[in-house]
């Protein structure tokens, strides 16, 4: 599934997001809101599910090669917004709480469970 796919099933509001970005295969996912721990365990082309909203997740987004950072139920600040748009991360966020999404994007990614 491509992130623009993902986007529209699971009705997320795209903070931060360019062309190249929507077309990203999503691998996996991953939640996690202590940034050293999503650094040891979550792998490039996941999907990174989390309530964390500091600039710093953008950095960790980067480092890792995730598909995507999905927010949420908490306000991303602007320069979170603006720093996931100068470095081309993109950012999602979710009114939804993290187990939820959760579910929902591991029955898209596994329609016949795993």
């Amino acid at each position: 599934m491509f992130v623009r796919d993902m986007v529209s099933n699971l009705n997320l509001e795209v903070k931060a997001m360019t062309k190249e970005g929507s077309l990203r295969k999503v691998e996996g996912g991953y939640v996690g809101d202590v940034l050293s721990h999503v650094m040891a365990n979550a792998q490039p082309g996941y999907a990174w599910i989390t309530v964390q909203t500091h600039e710093n997740i953008v950095a960790v987004a980067s480092l890792l090669d995730v598909a995507c950072i999905i927010v949420c139920q908490r306000e991303l600040p602007a320069q979170t917004q603006e720093r996931a748009k100068k470095e081309a991360v993109t950012l999602l966020w979710t009114e939804s709480g993290a187990f939820e999404i959760a579910g929902r994007l591991y029955s898209l990614l596994y329609p016949e469970g795993r």
